[in-house]
């Protein structure tokens, strides 16, 4: 754990002691928390979600009436949002994670269930941020992840990318293979699959339509590619979910 989480924490630990407005650790609490997203630091995220001391300091949010505990926590997830792109997350990614906590915080009937969901959210954000930053990789390669993420709906070869980047496809592809250990074509398959998997998780697709959707000629291929990656089919896939 960095020398940044136990110095903020044994502030606010001190501080607790003493305070009784506790607007100054609460914004402590959701530094250690940005923190958290831009590192990627998973084990800085549980250290903070289990420290009582800090977890206590929600209570004074989550005592306001349901609707106005919405609009807090709708403006925290924004501005982690925010601050997960810049460090340099797909805005795709984040974007599609905003939503879904957007959906469920809507639909939130208690502090209980806001609660759970803000720190969910969090841990989402950490988690991708650990998987998908950007950070790492030159101007380049950058450009073309985001096309991928922005165009995983329709079928794409990595000449299209190297084309919507303006760049030569050979140099494209030793620099894209150089930089994240993979090809251009397996990085787009990794994109649309992942999403694909989301999309199986809600229930609401058919296979053929999330083939479709994916921009696969169809399922059979969809399901080739799908078992490449994941050593089982999709319906199989979703049985051991």
């Amino acid at each position: 754990m960095n020398k940044e989480y136990r110095s903020m924490n044994k502030e606010l630990s001190i501080q607790s002691e003493y305070e009784t407005n506790y607007s100054e650790k609460s914004t402590r609490l959701r530094q250690l928390l940005e923190n958290a997203i831009v590192t990627g630091d998973l084990e800085m995220f549980h250290q903070v979600r289990n420290e009582a001391e800090l977890v206590k300091d929600l209570k004074v949010i989550f005592e306001e009436e349901v609707d106005i505990q919405k609009l807090y926590i709708a403006s925290i997830l924004t501005s982690f949002i925010e601050t997960a792109i810049k460090q340099g997350m797909p805005k795709d990614v984040a974007e599609i994670t905003k939503r879904k906590y957007y959906t469920r915080i809507a639909q939130c009937t208690s502090s209980g269930e806001l609660e759970r969901y803000y720190f969910q959210f969090v841990k989402e954000l950490v988690m991708a941020m650990k998987h998908y930053s950007m950070r790492q990789y030159s101007s380049m390669v950058k450009k073309a992840i985001e096309y991928i993420h922005n165009n995983k709906f329709q079928f794409l070869y990595s000449k299209d990318v190297s084309n919507a980047i303006n760049v030569n496809r050979s140099y494209l592809s030793k620099k894209f293979k150089m930089e994240t250990g993979k090809t251009i074509t397996d990085y787009i398959h990794k994109v649309k699959l992942e999403y694909g998997i989301q999309m199986m998780e809600s229930n609401f697709y058919k296979f053929n339509e999330i083939a479709e959707l994916l921009g696969y000629r169809n399922y059979a291929y969809f399901s080739k590619v799908f078992k490449k990656f994941y050593k089982v089919t999709p319906n199989n896939f979703l049985k051991n979910l």
